[in-house]
């Protein structure tokens, strides 16, 4: 794989500000995942599209420590939506709309630059098979 010049600004948008200075300062080592990250923004659904579906892609995964922010939809300027499980908290996790200028301003929070294309509902019961059903 050629190794990138310079970080795409639509898919630098999605990186967390401490997690995209390491990236930048190691191009080479991070130019197959930042090329993964632009393949999954060009698929991500717009705000709206998954409503009625029985499984939700999960085109980004936003994690930290028992946090894990699964994202299905977005904008292309600001907003996300998706499920979010805050401090392991499955008791109240839920769906919801995110602001990705804020999700990458917190310090420890990263995007998983491996994660494997799945649907939110596979990836939950894969984490967490004693809380949620196994999808269909």
């Amino acid at each position: 794989m050629e190794t990138l010049k310079t970080i795409p600004p639509k898919v630098a948008a999605l990186v967390p500000a401490q997690q995209l200075q390491v990236t930048k300062g190691n191009l080479r080592e991070f130019s197959e995942a930042i090329s993964r990250l632009e393949t999954a923004l060009n698929k991500c659904p717009a705000i709206g599209v998954t409503g009625g579906m029985k499984e939700h892609p999960a085109v980004f995964h936003y994690f930290y420590g028992g946090t894990d922010i699964y994202i299905c939809e977005y904008d292309r300027k600001d907003l996300m939506y998706g499920y979010a499980i805050l401090g392991g908290d499955l008791q109240n996790s839920e769906w919801g709309s995110f602001s990705l200028s804020e999700l990458t301003k917190i310090n420890q929070l990263n995007i998983d630059y491996y994660f494997k294309d799945q649907s939110i509902e596979a990836a939950l019961y894969s984490s967490y098979p004693d809380f949620f059903r196994k999808p269909k």
